[in-house]
């Protein structure tokens, strides 16, 4: 995987390195004659840049064609995520949820079978008790 400040210094005109992990560089979002652009590697792997005419981060990153994400590294799954999750919910409030989103896909269903249809916003709720429901589900299995 290419590092963030490899995608970033290529594409800058008169770069010019200060010290260890900074740079300094014509900044690509206005019509610079001197260097403006302050570059640095944060010890994250990180880029950061500051304009000292004034551009905005979002300015400096479309005249590179590149992605706001592209200046972080990609982060690393630590595999723990869920067991931080599962810890949020004691299980007398999973089954809190449970009962709630449950009463809703049952009044949804009971609409339906009446031949009611459902709006868009009840629709989506559906989806997000659904989703829900599921969350507590996988959790409980693992």
């Amino acid at each position: 995987m290419t590092a963030p400040i490899d995608l970033v210094l290529p594409r800058l005109e008169k770069v010019r390195r200060r010290q260890p992990g900074q740079w300094s560089a014509k900044c690509p979002a206005h019509g610079d004659r001197t260097a403006s652009l302050s570059v640095r590697e944060a010890p994250n792997g990180s880029v950061l840049m500051n304009c000292f005419a004034g551009c905005c981060i979002e300015e400096i990153t479309a005249a590179l064609d590149l992605q706001l994400a592209d200046l972080f590294p990609p982060r690393e799954r630590s595999g723990r995520e869920p067991q931080r999750i599962a810890k949020v919910l004691t299980a007398g409030q999973a089954l809190e949820i449970l009962d709630f989103e449950i009463l809703f896909a049952a009044t949804a269903s009971a609409n339906m079978a009446r031949g009611m249809t459902l709006t868009e916003a009840d629709h989506q709720r559906l989806i997000t008790c659904a989703g829900r429901i599921g969350a507590i589900a996988r959790e409980v299995k693992s």
